[in-house]
């Protein structure tokens, strides 16, 4: 497995343990967070299934199974596909669907080197980091309009101080006293990574998302960060990524239990 496959699975576990408590067992992290919605209740395989007995896979999405039944909570199963073995990814969509768990999406791993200079004019915005009531209010209220998650869950999880203790670094663009887009970085494995890239749905495709992304990766690297860029990129931002420079080096694929899909 290339280094390149695993910093990005390995700091996409780092970033995901923002949503709440993370501990490692039998193989899988697991993530438990302070609200019952599937998508902040995450588990990550802790290390590539690689030979040993078949069925070591659903070995492991069963301690997860039981972990989040036990507490009562919908869960969700963020897998690099390079984890596994070929025998378990030709039937990996069924495998989850006896545990109970739906694809909800399969977004690709991307890195590059550095950001080259931007090609085209980028808005002027105000640039806030999100440390205080205000500004993890404006995200809270960015992410139910742009990632379509619900406000109740949400602002428990991104109005809550304690969260924010996290390496994540999150950031916000204002404009005209309102919040219109944001961007977050992790530094962890060797690599920078970058999350939570948004823009209101009426502004996108106006560069919003690049400035405060730029503004985030400046940032980090300021503070010592170094390493790769690396992100697993949604649909809408797919283009936008491939124009700034990255490659593809690995896919995810995510799993969630039908409430996230409602």
């Amino acid at each position: 497995m290339s280094l390149a496959i695993d910093r990005n699975a390995r700091n996409l576990a780092v970033s995901l343990s923002f949503y709440g408590r993370a501990a490692e067992r039998a193989g899988v992290l697991l993530i438990t967070a302070p609200v019952r919605y599937s998508v902040f209740n995450i588990a990550v395989l802790a290390a590539p299934v690689t030979g040993g007995p078949e069925g070591e896979f659903e070995r492991r999405l069963g301690v997860a199974r039981d972990h989040y039944e036990e507490i009562g909570t919908p869960w969700s199963f963020w897998l690099c596909e390079d984890y596994l073995p070929r025998r378990d990814l030709r039937r990996m969509h069924r495998i989850f669907e006896d545990f109970g768990l739906d694809c909800i999406g399969e977004p690709p791993g991307m890195e590059m080197a550095e950001l080259a200079a931007p090609v085209r004019q980028l808005p002027e915005v105000e640039i806030r980091r999100v440390e205080d009531a205000e500004t993890r209010a404006g995200f809270t209220r960015l992410a139910n309009a742009c990632f379509r998650l619900p406000m109740p869950y949400a602002s428990a999880v991104y109005e809550n101080e304690e969260a924010w203790r996290h390496p994540l670094t999150m950031w916000t663009a204002w404009e005209k006293g309102r919040v219109v887009a944001s961007a977050a970085t992790v530094a962890a494995h060797g690599a920078l990574g970058i999350y939570s890239v948004g823009t209101l749905p009426e502004l996108r495709g106006r560069g919003y998302a690049e400035a405060v992304m730029r503004r985030a990766i400046a940032e980090a690297r300021a503070g010592g960060s170094g390493g790769p860029l690396i992100l697993q990129s949604s649909p809408a931002g797919l283009n936008l990524y491939r124009k700034l420079g990255f490659k593809t080096t690995t896919r995810f694929s995510v799993f969630a239990t039908p409430e996230s899909t409602r």
